[in-house]
C-alpha cells in the first residue's frame, strides 16, 4: 500500500471551456505617467529649463552673451514664426529644397550600393575592390569633396548631389555587404535546395536575412547624407535659388540673428526625428519586427 497522497492533492482536471482571461483594470492616470510621451515630454521640459537657466547665466556673466546662447523662450517665438506659412513662404522653399537634395541622394546612392553589393558578392573582384576601397571611402568625410565636385561640375547643384550621394553610398555599401555576408550558407542551401534562382534566392532569402543590418546601414547614410548637405552648403553658399536650410542657418549667423540659427537647427532635428522614427520606425514594425528579428 502506498504512502502517497491521494492525486487529486497534484491534479485538478479542469473544463477548457470554462477558463476566463483576466483582466487588469489600470487605472488611467498609471498609464498616462508610464507612458513613453509622458517621459519624453517631461525630458523636453527639463532640457528647456536647462537651456534658460544657462542663457541666463552665459548673458548675465558674459558681454553680448545673448549672441552666443540665446534663451529657449526667444528661439521658440522664432521658430513658431517661421513655421507661419503666410510670413515665412522663403523658408519653405528652403524646407522643400533640403527635403527634394535629401531624397534624390539617399535613392541614388541606396540603388548604387545595393548593385555593387551584388556584384561584389558574385565576384571575387568584386569582393576584393570593395575590401580594399569602401572601407577607407567610407572614413573619408565627404565634405572633403568639395573641390573636387566644384571643379567636376559646372553647377553647384549637380556637385552638392555628388557630394552627398557619394556619403550615402560607401555607408550603405558597407553595411549591405556585411549584411549579406553574414547570411548563414545554410540558408542558401535551402534555397539552391527549392531550385531558387539567383534573383529569386535574393528576393527571398539573401534580402529578408540582411534586412537588419541593411536597415541600419540606410539609416546611418539617411544621416550622413543631412550632415554632408547642410556642411556644403555652410561652406560652398547657395546650391540652387535662394539656398536651403544649411544656407539658411549660415545667412542668419551672418546677420547676428543668434534664435534664427537655432530655429534652423531646430528644423533639421525634427525632419531628421521624423524620418527616423516615423518613417523607418513603420519600416521596422512592418519587416524586422514583424519577423521576430529584434527584440523589443
Amino acid at each position: 500500500m502506498s504512502n502517497l497522497p491521494p492525486k487529486d492533492l497534484f491534479f485538478k482536471i479542469v473544463d477548457p471551456t470554462t477558463i476566463q482571461a483576466i483582466k487588469i483594470e489600470v487605472p488611467f492616470w498609471k498609464k498616462f505617467f508610464g507612458s513613453d510621451l509622458f517621459k519624453r515630454f517631461m525630458i523636453i521640459i527639463g532640457i528647456a529649463v536647462l537651456w534658460e537657466l544657462i542663457a541666463d547665466y552665459i548673458q548675465t556673466n558674459i558681454p553680448n552673451g545673448e549672441l552666443l546662447f540665446p534663451k529657449f523662450t526667444l528661439v521658440l517665438s522664432a521658430w513658431l514664426r517661421l513655421l507661419n506659412f503666410m510670413e515665412s513662404w522663403d523658408f519653405y522653399l528652403k524646407f522643400y529644397l533640403t527635403l527634394e537634395v535629401l531624397v534624390l541622394c539617399s535613392l541614388l546612392g541606396i540603388v548604387l550600393a545595393f548593385l555593387f553589393s551584388l556584384v561584389s558578392l558574385s565576384s571575387s573582384w568584386g569582393r576584393n575592390f570593395l575590401m580594399l576601397i569602401a572601407v577607407p571611402l567610407s572614413s573619408l568625410p565627404s565634405v572633403a569633396l568639395i573641390s573636387v565636385a566644384a571643379l567636376g561640375f559646372k553647377s553647384n547643384y549637380n556637385a552638392t548631389v555628388f557630394v552627398v550621394t557619394n556619403s550615402v553610398f560607401w555607408t550603405v555599401l558597407t553595411a549591405t555587404y556585411a549584411g549579406f555576408s553574414h547570411v548563414p550558407k545554410t540558408f542558401k542551401m535551402v534555397g539552391q535546395n527549392y531550385g531558387l534562382g539567383v534573383p529569386k534566392l535574393v528576393t527571398y532569402v539573401l534580402l529578408p536575412a540582411a534586412l537588419p543590418s541593411i536597415l541600419t546601414g540606410i539609416r546611418l547614410g539617411v544621416s550622413r547624407a543631412f550632415q554632408s548637405f547642410v556642411a556644403v552648403e555652410m561652406v560652398q553658399g547657395v546650391v540652387k535659388g535662394k539656398g536651403a536650410l544649411g544656407f539658411f542657418i549660415a545667412e542668419s549667423k551672418n546677420n547676428f540673428e543668434p534664435p534664427m540659427v537655432y530655429s534652423g537647427l531646430f528644423t533639421i532635428l525634427v525632419i531628421a526625428w521624423l524620418i527616423d522614427n516615423k518613417f523607418f520606425g513603420w519600416l521596422e514594425e512592418k519587416t524586422i519586427v514583424r519577423w521576430g528579428m529584434k527584440n523589443e
